[in-house]
């Protein structure tokens, strides 16, 4: 078996800074960060210019809007086609061991990577492939690099074991599945390999994920009555049941975030001054948020107030409706003993009325944090501890305490020094079509003077230790569809089909990237990141940016909901399994989605096989 599958790569060579992944809108796509939260290291080199966007200026600063744009995805992304293990004595957790990898010969992608080095890891140990015929590399410039080092060939035996015994207990033959730029492209069978490796015979060494052993109602997207109604850990403001302060409830969370004993904001301050962003227009990038007003009558008026007059944040009228696993946005970190684990979210839904006549309504709160592990070993520990949840009966004592011990791995404070307040998180979305129409979404990030504000609501300018208005990543203005837009996927053809762009501040002389999302209802057709072939000759290209942008995942491009996971709590087709769709624009090719089936893949192979395999996942730059 030897599937052509895209990765990221880290180049030894020409190699960009880590940035933090960052998130989607409800949970149905996910994205990476356009600004680390982080301070970069001052000098630091850049990637290869050809697997970059660019600019017309030629200027990679200003294309990207002087803000911090180093993303994990702007590295080039070689082709694998085979990775072997060759064990140089008897099997035990620590062989001697020369890898092989083999990129495709036939794609452009690998030429940047020809007689150069790459490097990975595995667990602690890290390992560089060469193809300049040094250091055990038979031929300079082959595409079929070498590296010498360690293997676990002792857990490769448990795992070919676990295949070996899940087959026994399907009736079907155990697959895999294959995804590039969210489609599915490939089913591949899976067979467990002999457990007995030969001295000096190559094993393959695969990325492998059992997808019927997650259950993603358990483990990836949490949604059931016992789990959101915990009395222990939740609060209904409906009904006024549970626990104002427990674990999971948006009083808990929020105060948490806001963290006064780090930043000397109150929480009812915090909240108070994220809600006045609907109140008043914002100036983003240049382009204005109108004021939604209705949200002083809809949400702030009969907001329960404390006697000092403000929110009572243990009254908040805000709902659990979910909480989700996004591993998947891990991407092919493990391999590079870097990055991070992709993040955990919780999904609120605002209520209106009171007693019998409450009910949630169309305004999501979306809380996506980075869950803050690096290396190999502590992210596949993490993932175990998920995959364990689709063994334990759903909404038990014992399965709410074993999810609360994960949540609490990023959701409470001081787990990030780095980031502002010390806080996991990532960013705070909202998608509404309660207080106006059409649908909107918004992000809103925390601020310090670590960050470059251009990003951030200028007017008024973004404050210390609160949510600020941010752009939404990955998505232009809605006033540049005819002028900017097709201007910049013809220019950076090459990088949205690689997934190695994203969608600048300015570009071409002009503000680009928008601060906030509209979908109309019914959606368009054709969807409205879209022109004719005059105009953007490469479809695919066209395709991967509107799905890639917010109001494509989220209703033309997919012609699905705008909610991925509604107030109700139900899913989109996005969300529910196998989503085949014509092109959107130009009715061919059919295209084949199953995020879940993707999700259920990654997490069952980072919780048990080799951090090697990671490095064959895809990490599209997806925005939701």
């Amino acid at each position: 078996m030897k599937p052509e599958l895209s990765l990221l790569w880290k180049h030894s060579r020409k190699r960009l800074p880590f940035a933090l992944l960052a998130s989607s809108l409800a949970v149905g796509c996910g994205q990476p960060a356009p600004e680390t939260s982080e301070t970069p290291a001052p000098s630091a080199p850049q990637a290869d210019s050809s697997a970059q966007a660019v600019d017309p200026s030629g200027n990679l600063e200003v294309a990207l809007g002087t803000t911090l744009q180093a993303l994990e995805g702007d590295e080039a992304r070689p082709v694998v086609e085979s990775l072997f293990a060759i064990p140089q004595g008897a099997a035990s957790k620590s062989t001697a061991t020369v890898f092989q990898l083999k990129l495709k010969s036939n794609r452009s992608e690998n030429e940047a990577f020809r007689g150069g080095t790459l490097s990975m890891a595995d667990g602690a140990q890290q390992l560089t492939f060469r193809d300049d015929g040094q250091g055990g590399d038979a031929v300079a410039g082959d595409l079929l690099f070498t590296a010498s080092g360690t293997f676990d060939f002792v857990a490769l035996q448990a795992e070919q074991q676990r295949i070996a015994q899940a087959q026994s207990q399907s009736q079907t033959q155990l697959t895999t599945a294959v995804f590039e730029n969210r489609q599915l492209v490939a089913t591949v069978p899976v067979t467990a390999l002999s457990t007995q490796f030969p001295v000096g015979q190559p094993v393959p060494i695969q990325p492998i994920g059992l997808a019927s052993l997650v259950d993603p109602a358990r483990s990836l997207i949490i949604r059931a009555p016992g789990v959101v109604n915990d009395t222990t850990r939740t609060y209904d403001p409906c009904t006024g049941v549970g626990n104002p302060n427990g674990k999971w409830t948006f009083n808990y969370l929020m105060t948490e975030m806001a963290n006064q004993p780090f930043t000397g904001v109150a929480p009812t301050t915090f909240v108070r001054e994220w809600l006045r962003q609907w109140e008043q227009p914002r100036t983003i990038n240049g382009f204005v948020n109108p004021p939604r007003t209705s949200i002083a009558a809809n949400l702030i008026g009969p907001w329960p107030k404390l006697s000092s007059g403000e929110l009572n944040l243990a009254r908040s009228p805000f709902k659990l409706i979910a909480i989700v696993n996004r591993l998947d946005l891990a991407g092919s970190n493990p391999a590079y003993g870097a990055g991070s684990a992709g993040e955990g979210r919780f999904i609120f839904a605002a209520t209106t009325g009171t007693g019998s006549s409450c009910y949630t309504v169309p305004f999501l709160v979306i809380l996506e944090y980075g869950v803050d592990k690096t290396g190999c070993v502590n992210i596949k520990t993490y993932a175990q501890q998920w995959q364990a949840l689709s063994g334990l009966p759903l909404g038990s004592a014992a399965y709410n305490a074993a999810l609360e011990a994960l949540t609490e791995q990023f959701a409470k404070r001081d787990l990030s020094p780095r980031k502002p307040n010390r806080s996991s998180i990532n960013q705070v979305r909202t998608n509404d079509d309660w207080l106006a129409h059409p649908w909107e979404l918004r992000e809103f990030r925390l601020w310090n003077g670590s960050i470059n504000p251009n990003s951030y609501s200028t007017t008024p300018p973004p404050a210390l230790g609160l949510l600020n208005s941010h752009t939404v990543a990955q998505t232009p203005d809605r006033t540049r569809q005819t002028s900017l837009f097709p201007a910049y996927v013809n220019a950076n053809t090459g990088p949205i089909i690689a997934g190695t762009y994203s969608v600048p501040l300015p570009w071409a002389g002009g503000t680009f990237r928008s601060g906030r999302a509209l979908v109309t209802n019914p959606v368009a057709t054709p969807p409205f990141w879209s022109l004719p072939a005059s105009a953007i000759p490469n479809r695919q290209a066209r395709h991967v940016f509107s799905l890639n942008t917010c109001d494509g995942c989220h209703g033309d491009e997919l012609g699905t909901n705008f909610t991925h996971v509604s107030w109700t709590g139900a899913l989109s087709p996005f969300l529910s399994g196998a989503l085949t769709v014509p092109d959107r624009a130009d009715g061919t090719p059919v295209r084949t989605f199953n995020e879940v089936l993707a999700r259920q893949t990654f997490l069952d192979q980072m919780a048990n096989q080799s951090c090697l395999t990671t490095a064959f996942v895809t990490a599209a730059p997806s925005v939701h």
